[in-house]
């Protein structure tokens, strides 16, 4: 089977590991964000499955548009990246981001995260 994970999943499912290890963590830079992509993608690969990330752009936009609710684009401390608004949680997260996905790429995300930190 092959996966097409886009960045709202990434991002998601990054932020829910990162808020259940540090509730005060509600930002990733996008270097953090493709690292953690990297190593999903590694760990799917390693299972022989195809992977594709779609990360461009227009795609963040486009995610920054359909997810407003959840997320912003933010600089700190001169890094660009994702920042999860204060009003949702990691159940908000999982409810909208975890409940279609398959139990192979719901493990890669979470060993993923093991593997970045």
């Amino acid at each position: 089977m092959a996966y097409m994970i886009g960045i709202e999943d990434l991002v998601a499912n990054a932020l829910i590991q990162t808020l259940s290890k540090n509730s005060d963590i509600r930002f990733l830079t996008y270097s953090d964000i493709e690292n953690y992509g990297a190593k999903v993608v590694k760990i799917l690969n390693n299972e022989q499955e195809e992977v594709v990330l779609l990360l461009s752009r227009s795609k963040t936009n486009q995610m920054l548009h359909d997810y407003s609710t959840f997320f912003e684009e933010k600089k700190i401390d001169g890094q660009l990246g994702i920042n999860l608004k204060e009003s949702i949680t990691i159940d908000d997260l999982s409810d909208e981001f975890r409940s279609y996905l398959s139990l192979k790429l719901l493990n890669a995300f979470i060993r993923g995260y093991k593997e970045v930190n």
